[in-house]
Parts: C-alpha cells; sequence; structure tokens
C-alpha cells in the first residue's frame, strides 16, 4: 500500500473513532437509566410495602382491641395486664403479614410493634412500631406511632367494666343496646357497705363505647332533652378521674390515665322522693351515690360518694333521673347545692 493509502485508512479511522465512541457514551447511559429506573421503582415498591403494613396495623388494631373487650365481656375475667396482652395479639397478626410479603414479594422486612399504650386522646390506643423493609440495594426504616379509635362503627367495642365488677353479684345482661344490671349493681354497693346502695336496683349504663358529641359538656344542662339524648344513646364523656379503656380491660374503677365516664342510671319512678335509707326498691332516694360510674365503681368506700337527684324528663306518671354531686352538676351544667 502506498503512502496515499495509508493516510486514507487514518483519515478513516479518524472519522469512524467519534462515532464509536458516542456510541459507547450512549449505551453507557442507557444502562444507568435502566439502572436508576430500577431504583425507583423498587424504592416505590418499598414505601408502599411501608404503607400497607402500617395501614394492617390500624385495621388488625381495631380489631384486636374490640376482641379483647368482647372477651372480657363475655367472661367477666379482667386482663392482667391490657397493653401487653394486645401488643402480643398484634405482634402474631404482624408477623403472619410480614411472612406473607417475605414469600409472595421477595422482600426482606420486619414489623416490630414496640408499645401499646394511652393516647393524649382517651377515645383511641396508641401503638408504636418500627417497620424495615429491604429490597435490592433499597432499604427503608420507619418508627411510626399511631392512634387507634375505639369508636369506630364498624369495630363496636363495649365497655367492659360493669361485666367484671357484677360478675360475682349476679351479672348483667345486654337489652336493647344497654347494659342492665338487674339487682347486682345493688348489691355490688350494699357489699361495699355504700348508703343508698339499692337506688341502683334495676339499673342501666351505656354498652357501647361512643363520644359524646355535646361539646362543651355544661350544655347538657341547656335542657331536659340534651341530657336524655346523651343518656339514651350512651354517650361517653372525657374524664380526669375516669379509667382509660385499657385499664376498663383490667376492671379497674380509676387510674392514674386520662380516661372517660358515662352515667349509671337508676330505674325510672313514679313514686313521690322520699327520704329512705332502707332497701326496699319500692322507694326513690332524693340522694344516692352520684350516677357517674368511676364513682360507682370506685374500690374505695369513701370514692363512692353521694350525689342528689337530678329529674331530666317527665313523661306523665314517669319520671327520669340521676344523682350528682357539684362537681358533676358543675361539669354538665346544672345548677349546684
Amino acid at each position: 500500500m502506498d503512502n496515499k493509502g495509508y493516510v486514507m485508512s487514518g483519515v478513516s479511522l479518524l472519522l469512524i473513532l467519534p462515532a464509536i465512541l458516542l456510541l459507547a457514551v450512549f449505551l453507557d447511559m442507557t444502562n444507568e437509566g435502566i439502572g436508576e429506573n430500577t431504583r425507583v421503582i423498587s424504592s416505590g415498591s418499598v414505601l408502599n410495602t411501608v404503607k400497607d403494613l402500617e395501614a394492617h396495623i390500624m385495621v388488625a388494631g381495631k380489631e384486636i382491641l374490640k376482641s379483647e373487650a368482647d372477651g372480657v365481656m363475655n367472661s367477666g375475667k379482667p386482663l392482667s395486664d391490657s397493653r401487653a396482652t394486645i401488643k402480643d395479639d398484634l405482634q402474631f397478626v404482624m408477623d403472619q403479614k410480614v411472612q406473607n410479603y417475605k414469600e409472595n414479594m421477595g422482600m426482606e422486612l420486619d414489623c416490630n410493634i414496640t408499645s401499646v399504650g394511652n393516647s393524649e386522646d382517651p377515645f383511641a390506643v396508641q401503638i408504636n412500631s418500627t417497620i424495615y423493609v429491604e429490597k435490592g440495594n433499597i432499604t427503608h426504616l420507619e418508627h411510626i406511632s399511631q392512634d387507634i379509635p375505639i369508636t369506630d362503627p364498624r369495630y363496636p367495642i363495649p365497655n367492659p367494666l360493669p361485666f367484671i365488677k357484677c360478675k360475682e353479684y349476679g351479672g348483667t345482661q345486654v337489652v336493647d343496646d344497654k347494659i342492665c344490671f338487674g339487682p347486682s349493681l345493688a348489691y355490688y354497693l350494699d357489699k361495699r357497705g355504700v348508703a343508698n346502695a339499692f337506688a341502683y336496683q334495676n339499673s342501666t349504663t351505656a354498652f357501647i363505647i361512643k363520644k359524646c358529641p355535646y361539646d362543651p359538656y355544661k350544655m347538657h344542662g341547656n335542657n331536659n332533652n340534651t341530657l336524655k339524648n346523651c343518656i339514651d344513646n350512651g354517650y361517653f364523656h372525657e374524664s380526669a378521674d375516669g379509667p382509660c379503656f385499657l385499664c376498663r380491660l383490667e376492671g379497674k374503677g380509676t387510674c392514674i390515665h386520662y380516661g372517660m365516664e358515662t352515667f349509671i342510671v337508676p330505674s325510672s319512678s313514679t313514686n313521690t322522693s322520699v327520704n329512705c335509707s332502707n332497701s326496699s326498691e319500692n322507694f326513690t332516694y332524693n340522694t344516692a351515690p352520684s350516677s357517674i360510674d368511676h364513682v360507682i365503681f370506685d374500690d374505695i368506700y369513701n370514692g363512692t360518694y353521694q350525689g342528689d337527684m337530678v329529674i331530666y324528663h317527665i313523661n306523665g306518671f314517669e319520671i327520669l333521673f340521676i344523682y350528682l354531686e357539684n362537681a358533676h352538676r358543675s361539669k354538665y351544667g346544672f345548677l349546684t347545692i
């Protein structure tokens, strides 16, 4: 080959070389794009898994809270440690969920229920957890705190306390969405030496935990219909003295947490009010234990203090009333004595 041929070959190589370099750069960019796209997809899958586990905790939490309350209601036996029991129940459910993900999604993950406790809202239970998810080179660790409501109508939760307190005194029945004590509550109070215990013969109280919509609570005293509607619907109220839901599961009439209270309503009467200290159910007492459930179920006798009659509805010969002492009269908007 002459010199002219060598020159032409060199020129051709110089012309082809940029094209080769451009192709190499393009292929490298394409590979990087595929890798980045894979990471984005993996990251989305990881975050969706975290969200799914978080949602599952919420649903499973509601189911477990209801299940444990139903169990206490049916047995009359309190939980020894409601927080530990609910935590173990929920951990078992989440372990099954995690195992299902591992088998079907090709992920490494873990969900640890770290604690069950009181929320700032007494109508909720706080669940704390950690969720770890790993897929390929994508990992995610999240600490989650959730308030599980106890008032979701899809998961109606009964008030467990009356079933525990009155189990040994004849028990209770549920009629028309009310807990009916029959003679059991009067016997429970009388056994503790509480004055005028038999004012609560055939009394009733709320069955399903529902938050009262009348806020502020002083609205109850605005007119008789407000209190009647509250009692008829079986509403609960926030209370610094009432037991929280978790302690109710343990049979505690009072606790250190911010809790709730509801009314325990004596049987209606057609009798003239008279002062009476005997046990006849044919009399209506002017004074009797205050009709607040944490007052009635306070196992310290001095904590079950007396209240004065508040008539909130008269229908012909039927008189509906409760008993309130001054502190609760003020709370619910009634004149103090």
